[in-house]
């Protein structure tokens, strides 16, 4: 409230110069920045799966959050981690040991399942223990979905497993498919085989390379070319490799097309829709129609459903009926004949 505008003026920039940062950030501050990862430190984490990593690769609908916890909760359920001390009965009085070995299982299982960020839909989870194979876990899991025809999760989309990361070249690759594939392919047992390839964010990967050299491991150079047969529409075995940047995620995975190629919504919305088109079917039932009827849709009684039934005939009487009902309904005192409502 300064009487003198040039005051007023001063103060007022004042007040702004207080509310401003006190020196100007160096040249080197936004060249650092620029050098960071830009994805909650993806390019950390994605450095440590150069080394061979198994775990599960997840893509969620739309709730990335939700989708993290259905997966880990299918994946603890399935794989019975947590489950001793859920069911182990307390035998101490005190409540402070309850919750310090409570805290030690919690962390023992964020050991057991480590969750790495991959993009705004997708996720890596790396299975630590060695006593858990990721590909029989995720195999057993949409297995039970399937039979029991109950969907428990909503924001997931795919659940693959992963048997081995390396980094995304052609010699790397060839090198951990013959890890992987020497113990199921390179036998006298005929097998069929296809090779699934996805790259995201990588261009320095020719697709055709990366194909023909797996398929060149699988097959061990055409040695066992008479029990080894690609099979692309009904494979026994799968061989997925996935480029992610400048990661390469390959999986071996049994019973591909049975399983919805891994897909949650794929493999749950088939017996869905079957369900839908069988309440459709119960709807309205069509009754048999008798000579000279029609077909008329009964209402159905709360809770119940619409039939359809032929109409009921209405008695005709004859003219000797008729006649008889006007003689006794005529009346003597006023010659009216009364007519049947």
């Amino acid at each position: 409230s300064c009487s003198n505008p040039q005051q007023t003026f001063q103060h007022y920039f004042k007040q702004i110069n207080l509310r401003m940062p006190p020196t100007k950030r160096s040249k080197a501050y936004y060249v650092q920045s620029a050098k960071r990862p830009k994805c909650h430190g993806v390019g950390k984490s994605l450095e440590a799966l150069k080394q061979s990593t198994p775990g599960v690769i997840v893509t969620a609908n739309f709730l990335k959050g939700g989708c993290k916890r259905e997966v880990l909760q299918l994946l603890k359920e399935f794989s019975g981690v947590g489950s001793n001390h859920s069911n182990q009965k307390s035998t101490s009085d005190d409540v402070t040991d309850e919750i310090a070995a409570e805290i030690a299982e919690l962390k023992k299982e964020r050991i057991i399942f480590d969750k790495i960020e991959l993009s705004n839909n997708m996720m890596f989870i790396a299975v630590r223990d060695q006593a858990i194979n990721p590909t029989t876990l995720v195999h057993k899991v949409l297995t039970s979905l399937k039979d029991s025809r109950q969907r428990r999760t909503r924001f997931t989309q795919k659940i693959q497993p992963v048997a081995h990361t390396c980094y995304a070249s052609v010699e790397d690759i060839t090198k951990v498919a013959q890890t992987m594939l020497e113990g199921v392919f390179h036998n006298d047992t005929p097998k069929t085989f296809s090779i699934v390839y996805k790259a995201r964010n990588n261009n320095s990967l020719n697709r055709d390379d990366v194909i023909k050299a797996v398929a060149t491991v699988a097959t061990d150079n055409d040695k066992w070319k008479d029990s080894v047969k690609v099979h692309l529409d009904n494979p026994e075995w799968a061989i997925t490799v996935d480029i992610f940047q400048s990661i390469a995620f390959l999986g071996l995975l049994p019973d591909f097309v049975l399983l919805a190629k891994y897909n949650v919504d794929n493999l749950t919305s088939e017996w869905m829709k079957k369900e839908e088109e069988k309440e459709g079917e119960g709807e309205n039932v069509v009754a048999p129609v008798e000579e000279g009827g029609e077909n008329v849709v009964v209402p159905a009684e709360e809770g119940g459903e619409n039939v359809k039934s032929p109409t009921e005939k209405e008695d005709t009487p004859s003219q000797e009926e008729v006649s008889e009902k006007i003689a006794t309904s005529t009346d003597p005192s006023s010659n009216a004949v009364i007519s049947e409502s």
